[in-house]
């Protein structure tokens, strides 16, 4: 059966942004998209906000009431209902292998084979809608440190796996096993499914660190998440490291890197060294138990 959804789209002054897109997703948006919609000045400018949601519509949004806003200067633009996608196909078809660290290709088509060609070992990662091909900064980074580093015959657990990418290079680099979930079940799902396709076998599941068991104990985590996720449960993932485990933490943005590195010091976490790819960084940390 075809799903269904709504684009709405609406043009407001600058000055309401937070508040306007904040109401959006408390009404059932299920994405948003805000673009520039005239040249910024110092008085201001307008944005066009597009915004997506089920057909039919969440209660909340179809009696929902603009009330004000209109008097703010905001318009309602234009609103649509279209059929459900494979948004990524044509990317898929278009796309080529791609080199990520020294050892690996990452083959992001649907017809994406396992395999060794010219000394590098293929991934096959279809693009779906699970974070991780390989394309972006911070999974490169991940994987350059997990070169330097060298995991075999280690324990190694993959935070935010996303598409299983982490969890897959491990495997190939040597490591004993490799665990690796995802709090969007969809990703876990998909991540599976990439599993079979490469022909490992990484013990995957969706949920969080708690979902572990307490007996786990793992020698490397590779933790490709954004740090304001990722702080809050460092303290679930310490207890799971053994003494001198490390840590890569990527997704961090390099701007932030003084104040992030002295939050996970703070945490346990010291760091030990750092790889920089355009505005994103990437940690080597150590847990030293105290």
């Amino acid at each position: 059966m075809t799903t269904y959804y709504q684009r709405r789209l609406w043009r407001l002054p600058r000055e309401h942004e937070e508040t306007f897109t904040a109401e959006l997703f408390a009404r059932g948006a299920l994405g948003c998209e805000i673009r520039d919609d005239s040249p910024a000045t110092l008085a201001g400018g307008t944005l066009a906000v597009e915004a997506y949601f089920p057909d039919p519509p969440p209660l909340e949004l179809a009696l929902w009431d603009l009330g004000a806003w209109p008097g703010r200067g905001v318009e309602t633009l234009a609103a649509e209902r279209f059929a459900d996608r494979d948004w990524l196909a044509e990317y898929r078809a278009a796309a080529r292998p791609l080199e990520v660290g020294r050892r690996f290709v990452v083959d992001p088509r649907d017809e994406a084979e396992a395999q060794d060609v010219g000394g590098r070992t293929v991934l096959a990662i279809p693009a779906r809608t699970a974070f991780g091909t390989g394309s972006h900064e911070s999974t490169r980074l991940a994987v350059a440190w997990l070169e330097d580093l060298d995991p075999r015959g280690l324990d190694v657990l993959d935070v935010g796996t996303g598409s299983g990418i982490l969890a897959f290079a491990a495997l190939r680099l040597g490591a004993r096993r490799a665990v690796g979930f995802d709090a969007d079940a969809g990703a876990a799902l998909v991540a599976r499914q990439n599993a079979d396709l490469n022909r490992l076998r990484p013990s995957l599941f969706a949920g969080r660190l708690a979902s572990l068991r307490a007996a786990e104990r793992f020698d490397l985590a590779l933790v490709n998440v954004l740090p304001e996720r990722v702080l809050p449960e460092v303290p679930r993932l310490l207890p799971l490291l053994r003494p001198g485990a490390r840590v890569v933490s990527s997704g961090n943005l390099w701007q932030r890197r003084r104040e992030l590195a002295a939050r996970f010091a703070a945490l346990g976490l010291n760091a030990q060294g750092e790889k920089r790819e355009g505005e994103w960084v990437a940690f080597l940390l150590r847990y030293i138990p105290p």
